[in-house]
This record gives C-alpha cells, structure tokens and sequence, in this order.
C-alpha cells in the first residue's frame, strides 16, 4: 500500500488493465518456458524472457497509457470484483504474442506495439 501512495504522489495512477495484461504475459511466457524445457530449442527460452520483460513493461503502465486505452477500446478488459481487471484473449492476440518465435521481437515494449498493432489493424 506505501508503494501505491507513493505512486500516486508522483504522478502515477497504478491501473487494473496493465496488471491484467501482465498477468496474461505471465501467463505465456511461463507456457513458452514449459515448451523450452522439452524442446530445449534456444528461441522458445528468449521468446518466453521477452514475454516476462513485456509484463514488467505492462505492470508499470498508466491509466493515461494510450497502449492500454487502445487494448480497451479493442474490448480487451473485463472488469472484475474489486477494481480488479482480467485481459481476454482473442485469435489476433494470440498470434501477436506467438510472433516473438519466429521474428526478431524480442523486447518486452516490441511485443506489447505489436499487440497494440495487431489490434487496430483493419
């Protein structure tokens, strides 16, 4: 909660949609990590990392984020109890997220404009 406060009097509004996010990318990059250690293919390993980078990046993201006004305007957030968010997957997420295996995304804030990117494309 001090961490929150402290937040706050700097200007920054944690938001429920970045967590959410976050959680989602957890969530993927510990199923690339599964998929790492049967394969033991070196790319599922730096593709799961990226994915853990891209939920740092998530987690620190505003309520005044454009990335995350963007995911919610694509009807990507479902609020729950409690303030609380939960990110929703749809086919055009989950080839965005896929890309970093057969591209050379590898940074956390790469895959989340590619996310935002698949997402607003016509």
């Amino acid at each position: 909660m001090p961490e929150e406060r402290r937040r706050s009097a700097d200007g920054w509004s944690p938001d429920a949609r970045g967590a959410a996010l976050a959680q989602y990318l957890r969530e993927r990059a510990a199923a690339f990590s599964m998929s790492a250690d049967v394969t033991g293919v070196q790319d599922t390993a730096r593709a799961g990392m990226a994915l853990l980078d891209a939920a740092t990046v998530a987690d620190s993201m505003s309520t005044s984020d454009a990335r995350l006004r963007l995911l919610s305007e694509a009807g990507l957030f479902e609020s729950m109890p409690e303030g609380r968010a939960r990110f929703t997957e749809t086919p055009e997420v989950r080839a965005a997220i896929q890309r970093p295996l057969v591209s050379d995304r590898h940074t956390g804030v790469e895959i989340i404009a590619e996310l935002v990117a698949s997402i607003c494309r016509p």
